[in-house]
C-alpha cells in the first residue's frame, strides 16, 4: 500500500460518502412497508440492487486509491501537479443557493433568484456588481413571466411578482 496523495484523500472522502449512502439506502429499504397484495417483484428489489452497486463501487474506489491508482481529473494531463479545490468559490455558491432556498417563500421568486444568480456569477469571477445585479434581475423577471404567463406554472409571489401578474393579464 502506497502513501495516499492529496488527490487520493479527496477520492477516499468520496468513496466513504458513497459507502455511507449505500448504508442509508439499505437501512431505508429495510424499513419499507411491503404491500399486502402478492407481487412478482418486491418493491425492495430495485433499492437493494442500487444499494449493492453503490457499496461495491465505493469499495472498488477505496481499493484502487489505496493501491495508488488515483483517477485523473477531467482535462488534466498525467504528471500535472494537483490543484486544490477552490473552497471559497464553493462556499459562495453554496451560500447563494442556500439563501435562495431560504428566501424563496419569503421574498418571492424574482428577488431570491436575483440574489442566487448574482451570487453564483460573483463566485465565478464577475466584476461589475451593479451590471451583474441588473442582468440577474431582468433574467429573473423574464423567467418568472415565461413560467407563470406562458407555461401556466405558478412560482412563489411577492410584491414584484404581483405587479408582473397584473401586467401579464
Amino acid at each position: 500500500m502506497k502513501k495516499v496523495s492529496q488527490a487520493g484523500k479527496g477520492e477516499l472522502a468520496f468513496a466513504g460518502s458513497l459507502f455511507l449512502l449505500s448504508l442509508v439506502v439499505f437501512w431505508d429499504t429495510h424499513r419499507l412497508v411491503l404491500p399486502t397484495n402478492n407481487t412478482v417483484v418486491s418493491p425492495r428489489t430495485f433499492p437493494y440492487i442500487v444499494a449493492t452497486v453503490l457499496m461495491l463501487a465505493s469499495i472498488g474506489i477505496l481499493i484502487e486509491v489505496l493501491r495508488g491508482r488515483e483517477a485523473l481529473p477531467e482535462g488534466a494531463e498525467p504528471g500535472e501537479p494537483f490543484q486544490r479545490a477552490d473552497f471559497r468559490t464553493m462556499a459562495i455558491i453554496v451560500a447563494a443557493i442556500g439563501l435562495y432556498t431560504f428566501l424563496l417563500e419569503r421574498t418571492g421568486y424574482i428577488i431570491s433568484s436575483t440574489i442566487a444568480f448574482w451570487g453564483v456569477a460573483y463566485a465565478f469571477g464577475a466584476k461589475r456588481m451593479l451590471r451583474l445585479g441588473a442582468i440577474a434581475f431582468v433574467f429573473s423577471i423574464i423567467i418568472y413571466f415565461a413560467f407563470t404567463n406562458l407555461l401556466g406554472i405558478q412560482l412563489p409571489k411577492w410584491v414584484i411578482e404581483n405587479l408582473i401578474t397584473k401586467m401579464g393579464g
